[in-house]
């Protein structure tokens, strides 16, 4: 290695160029077997950086995110669902382009068609797509939230709720809620309303979330909320785990 190579390495590790730095020696070799124009030069060594660098944020992106499994597109069957979703609707799904319209996904229908995995495999193409992902059940939702309140951080946890670019809501309707529960749901979902998505899996039809939240005009008032902006997929078929 001559002095100028060893001056820009340890330049580039000044700079945090870590990566760079690391692969230098091995892409000016590289390069000297090449014709390559400047411009293409200078893309080539900026990626040795770059690339690296958004492959490692995406992992912490998944690792901050919460979620219980890693799922893909690739391997969500669709086949085995009878109804409530197209091809054409899981390509339009899949390019994200719900995320920076801030429009929310409803996976609806009975356990065993995927809807967590689906759910899971959005979410981690988000990761891979820059954008934040946070994970929780509706249960645990309402549990952690009811603790924020009577320590008097409610507020704040509700801010914070407003920031993931997608927060994914498994399971809603499981367990139905209290009043004051399904106060709190409602407001993660009015914290949410027009800043950021919702993807939620529920395995009740709309008609019957007032049984759900415990009150009619608490479920009319979430849903109005809910479903202005949406994507609505009422998925049909017989259970995979039967």
């Amino acid at each position: 290695m001559n002095q100028l190579t060893s001056t820009l390495e340890a330049r580039m590790q000044d700079m945090g160029l870590e990566f760079m730095a690391a692969g230098l020696e091995s892409y000016l070799e590289a390069q000297a077997r090449t014709e390559n124009t400047l411009s293409q030069s200078i893309a080539d060594l900026l990626d040795i950086e770059y690339i690296p660098r958004r492959e490692r944020a995406a992992r912490s992106r998944l690792k901050l995110s919460g979620m219980p499994a890693i799922k893909r597109l690739e391997d969500f069957d669709l086949d085995w669902i009878k109804g409530g979703l197209t091809a054409k609707q899981l390509n339009e799904l899949a390019s994200l382009a719900f995320v920076p319209r801030h429009e929310n996904v409803i996976l609806m229908g009975p356990s065993g068609l995927g809807k967590t995995h689906l759910m899971l495999a959005l979410a981690y193409k988000a990761c891979m797509t820059e954008y934040t992902v946070w994970y929780t059940s509706c249960i645990n939702l309402i549990e952690e939230l009811g603790k924020a309140r009577e320590q008097g951080r409610l507020r704040r946890r509700l801010t914070w709720l407003r920031k993931p670019h997608v927060i994914l809501i498994d399971e809603v309707g499981y367990e139905s809620m209290t009043r004051e529960q399904a106060n709190l749901f409602f407001q993660v979902v009015n914290a949410r309303y027009e800043h950021g998505s919702i993807i939620l899996t529920t395995n009740k039809g709309f008609g019957r979330w007032a049984d759900i939240l415990g009150d009619e005009a608490t479920a009319t008032a979430t849903l109005d909320r809910l479903l202005h902006h949406s994507h609505v997929f009422s998925l049909k078929g017989d259970s995979y785990r039967m």
